[in-house]
């Protein structure tokens, strides 16, 4: 079983320097993050930094551009 986390790609711009960024989640999603945060000492916003900071090796970008080559 593939373990990778499959995501299609798009590009989206970087935050400048100062800036902080707000990210929606689904009900879902935001449930199982205070459920992991309740699992541990650290604030919410800091558990999401480090899930996605590890993730990050994990995920494949399915680009369209890709598939239309193949």
């Amino acid at each position: 079983m593939d373990k990778r986390i499959r995501i299609p790609g798009k590009k989206l711009q970087k935050l400048k320097p100062g800036q902080q960024a707000v990210v929606r989640l689904s009900p879902e999603a935001y449930d199982e993050l205070i459920d992991i945060a309740n699992e541990s000492s650290l604030p919410v916003g800091k558990v999401a930094s480090l899930i996605i900071m590890q993730a990050k090796d994990l995920i494949v970008f399915d680009r369209e551009e890709e598939e239309e080559t193949k």
